[in-house]
């Protein structure tokens, strides 16, 4: 059995990084059958329909955060005030009813259970491609040499890895599209906080409106590293809305695990966003051309990059800054 001693290297990026002509590429062909969630896929692929939503949303919540926090200081003005110099919530009486805490819980409970579907569904995919590229190249007399050849091989081969739409199992397309729809839905998370009456922070808006845009560039044009979003994100959302469905229900749960899911936050854009330009770095084989190419190898699987690591960046400062207020300053 031949060895291919360089199946995967390292190098220099592509000079796609640098080009910015983003061609007219087709949008990916639906994974689904059904003609409905087909048109669904193909009326979600275009920009106008994540970037409408997100600009809407984050408009409509600095538009109406004003109003809670005028109805907070006029509650406030009828009660003992808040702790510490802070306006106290100034909930709408809805949200005392036993209906709308029910919604809250299962709201939750859907997106924990989702998530650990997604995660779990997404190592399933990854690990069972691998060993599908594996076979494929014993069949060709080549031989895998490590882990590292194999996984990256997997990632970075958009034709033959996990978005293959030829796969026997659900492929990175499938998850990353459900994720990708499943960011629209999370905008009820601000809606919860709201009614609550408390005024939704520019965190909050920020990282909703920006996960929007930056799965729909991962997935409209297949860009290797958008696995990480997927994976490392649902990972952290199994964790959290777990947490919230436990509060929600009043089971009392330690304040160190609400500090850890913070500092896992943090620890996930960093190093999900490394991750993601190491991808720029990776040269993997081509079975088309017989010949390394590089894992982001066109101008348009570079776009999602730069913008997932544009929206990295002031993200996890804006974490960081949420860190050190709520438990490094509350302990001084």
């Amino acid at each position: 059995m031949e060895k291919v001693e360089k199946l995967v290297k390292l190098g220099l990026p592509s000079k796609a990084l640098l080009q910015f002509n983003y061609g007219e590429t087709s949008p990916p062909p639906s994974p689904f059958q059904n003609e409905f969630l087909t048109k669904c896929f193909d009326f979600s692929m275009k920009v106008s329909t994540p970037l409408t939503i997100a600009i809407v949303y984050f408009s409509l919540v600095h538009y109406i955060n004003p109003l809670i926090v005028a109805r907070q200081e006029r509650h406030a003005k009828s009660s003992k005030g808040g702790k510490g110099g802070r306006l106290p919530p100034a909930p709408f009486k809805f949200t005392k009813t036993s209906g709308f805490k029910l919604f809250v819980i299962l709201h939750n409970l859907f997106l924990c259970i989702y998530s650990v579907w997604t995660f779990i569904g997404m190592i399933n995919t990854i690990n069972n491609t691998q060993e599908l590229i594996k076979l494929n190249f014993e069949n060709q007399q080549m031989k895998i040499e490590s882990n590292f050849q194999k996984f990256f091989q997997t990632i970075c081969d958009v034709d033959n890895g996990i978005f293959n739409l030829n796969l026997p199992f659900k492929n990175l397309l499938l998850f990353g599209w459900f994720f990708y729809i499943s960011k629209f839905y999370e905008v009820l998370d601000t809606v919860i906080i709201l009614v609550k009456g408390k005024p939704s922070s520019l965190l909050q808006s920020y990282h909703h409106a920006g996960a929007m845009m930056c799965m729909w560039a991962g997935i409209r044009f297949q860009s290797p590293p958008i696995w990480i979003f997927v994976v490392f994100n649902s990972f952290i959302h199994s964790l959290m809305y777990f947490y919230f469905t436990l509060s929600c229900l009043k089971i009392r749960v330690p304040g160190i695990f609400k500090r850890m899911l913070t500092s896992m936050q943090i620890t996930q854009f960093v190093i999900g966003g490394s991750l993601a330009m190491l991808h720029s770095f990776i040269y993997f084989y081509d079975t088309t051309t017989n010949s390394l190419i590089n894992c982001i190898s066109t101008p348009d699987q570079a776009l999602p990059l730069i913008i997932n690591v544009s929206y990295l960046t002031p993200l996890t400062g804006l974490f960081a800054a949420f860190y050190i207020e709520s438990y490094v300053k509350r302990r001084v």
